[in-house]
């Protein structure tokens, strides 16, 4: 993966950077797949290698504001997600 390591505010998620200039990330969304590797992908696999594909978009009221797009080889990667638990508005959950 490559990252931006340059400028002031190098090192810094999304949502930090865009903060700095009065943008409030308030989305993401991502999408996952599994597919075989291409000849134009340069992974250090074979061509017909497991990969796998991460498509993540930042939203700001509704906006998109940022893509990433990244793909790594399966067999030697792993995703995790996590994240808080309800509303971080504070809005009382909806009980059935």
């Amino acid at each position: 993966m490559e990252y931006d390591a340059s400028g002031a505010y190098a090192g810094l998620g999304v949502t930090h950077r865009m903060a700095v200039i009065g943008v409030l990330v308030d989305a993401w969304d991502e999408e996952v797949w599994a597919r075989t590797a291409s000849h134009v992908e340069s992974l250090g696999v074979g061509q017909q290698s497991i990969v796998l594909v991460v498509e993540r978009a930042y939203f700001a009221s509704e906006r998109t504001i940022e893509i990433a797009d990244m793909i790594v080889p399966a067999e030697s990667n792993k995703l995790i997600y996590n994240g808080p638990v309800g509303d971080s508005a504070g809005a009382e959950p909806a009980r059935g």
